[in-house]
């Protein structure tokens, strides 16, 4: 007879850019078990990632956790997977992709309407809603034949859970985000066939359960439900507790995001606005795009792939300003230079991390590292800089993602920006968040509001050193006005 269960878990995935990363969650909210499994890196570095890799990465986080379930005797009750987008898959009858469309890789297409004639680019009330037509639409003009060979388009938490056994949908987080994936108007203005883009599911829907095939790659059981997730960034707002009116969560990996969750849209073009999974909320973010890829940059040139994040960041903060003795030292580095920017050049792209240009001044790795990670810290307040211009302030953020996890670099960061920093229990907030989509779809809990009460709960908090964040202000005010000198030479 085999022993009895001592409780019920949730396998939790959520597929990154630069690796696939998975917990065991009970119904109480607490990790049971986590597993980080990396894309081929000269994939990662390319920016080429493909659909068999995340599919690879899940078959060996689910075999390792299965395996740690059935150890501590736990039934697992469900399946939630979240993705990186707007990534889009295309993908053949036969269920395998033909690639893809990376949300980084800038393969994107304007509706036929507004690329005829002269070719200008369309009108800001002309350009499309849907994040994620312009890709469908770039494979039709520039690889027609391969477009033919598409049966539909999904993206990678669809593709991934279509696998396992679940029906063919959109997840979507609420009908609200229909037009920022695709309705009919706007797949006609493409030039696209409608039949190529699944129904919509909304997040913590049941959308089928795994298949026998499955079972057999993945360890787990036949019949297992699988629930609907959703894009990375919604699933990482609902994982930190960041539903309500004012929240503010600063999800952080390969790219970053400062997410507000607020009553009042925003129109301007510097902050992007998306309806909430709330209902009546906006979430309102500044797009940091290259500040974990910054980092891994630094990591690579300087030799440092096999060690640690803490181990870096323990050499780097002995070059950095909070190690001052005095503020008459901090006042002679802050006019000293030694400062750091990126490309001024690039937008969104995974490349912008392959040319920056630095001031002279840095004489040693520690310092090389102190310049670029201030440099993050930089971006990140610039980012809080623009949502409060823009009447969204700023108190302080929950943290989500692999950046949460390094104490060191939580410290500096709360010194650079002056804002206090909150890291959950469970800090991947996209596995939290699934966690709470799949609790509502088995009817364990009664909305998401419910079950974020259960799963999502404030571990440590980092608090910013005044005398610090003094010095880094100086710096920080110093760093924009080369800036702002620089950009004159890229317009």
């Amino acid at each position: 007879m085999s022993a009895p269960r001592s409780g019920r878990a949730l396998l939790c995935a959520d597929i990154g850019t630069s690796s696939l990363k998975a917990a065991l969650v009970d119904f109480e909210g607490r990790s049971r078990a986590f597993s980080r499994q990396g894309y081929p890196a000269e994939r990662v570095a390319a920016g080429s990632v493909e659909a068999a890799d995340w599919e690879a990465a899940f078959l060996a986080a689910s075999l390792t956790l299965s395996k740690t379930a059935r150890d501590e005797n736990l039934d697992l009750a469900a399946v939630c997977i979240s993705g990186n987008g707007p990534t889009l898959v295309p993908v053949q009858a036969s269920g395998e992709a033909l690639g893809c469309l990376h949300w980084h890789d800038g393969r994107t297409a304007l509706p036929r309407s507004t690329e005829a004639g002269t070719g200008a680019a369309a009108a800001p009330a002309e350009r499309p809603r849907s994040l994620f037509l312009p890709r469908a639409a770039w494979l039709l003009g520039h690889a027609p034949d391969d477009y033919a060979r598409v049966a539909f388009f999904a993206s990678s938490q669809e593709w991934l859970s279509w696998r396992l056994g679940a029906e063919l949908a959109t997840f979507i987080p609420r009908p609200a985000y229909e037009p920022f994936y695709w309705d009919p108007e706007q797949i006609a203005r493409f030039g696209l066939d409608a039949a190529k883009f699944p129904p919509f599911a909304l997040t913590g829907e049941r959308i089928g359960s795994v298949s026998a095939s499955a079972a057999e790659r993945t360890g787990l059981a036949a019949g297992t439900p699988v629930v609907a997730g959703g894009p990375d960034f919604m699933m990482a707002l609902v994982g930190t507790g960041a539903i309500g009116n004012g929240v503010v969560c600063d999800r952080a990996g390969t790219s970053e995001g400062i997410n507000v969750c607020s009553d009042r849209p925003s129109r301007v073009a510097e902050l992007r606005t998306l309806p909430h999974i709330s209902e009546n909320l906006w979430n309102v973010s500044a797009m940091l795009p290259t500040t974990g890829r910054l980092f891994e940059w630094f990591r690579h040139i300087t030799g440092q792939t096999e060690r640690s994040y803490r181990e870096m960041l323990q050499e780097i903060e002995t070059a950095s300003p909070r190690s001052f003795g005095t503020r008459t030292e901090g006042e002679r580095h802050a006019k000293g230079g030694g400062f750091f920017f990126p490309d001024l050049r690039s937008n969104e792209g995974l490349g912008a991390s392959s040319a920056f240009i630095s001031t002279t001044g840095l004489t040693t790795r520690p310092e090389l590292g102190r310049a670029v990670v201030e440099a993050i810290g930089f971006i990140v307040r610039g980012g809080i800089d623009a949502l409060e211009r823009h009447g969204y302030r700023i108190e302080g953020m929950r943290l989500s993602g692999g950046q949460a996890k390094n104490d060191a670099w939580n410290r500096l960061k709360a010194d650079i920006t002056g804002r206090c920093l909150a890291v959950p229990e469970i800090e991947d907030g996209e596995l939290a968040g699934n966690a709470c989509a799949a609790l509502v779809a088995l009817g364990e809990a009664a909305d998401l509001g419910d079950a974020v009460s259960r799963v999502v709960r404030l571990s440590r908090v980092y608090e910013p050193d005044q005398r610090a964040y003094a010095v880094h202000s100086e710096r920080y005010d110093a760093y924009r006005a080369m800036l702002l000198k620089m950009e004159k030479f890229f317009a």
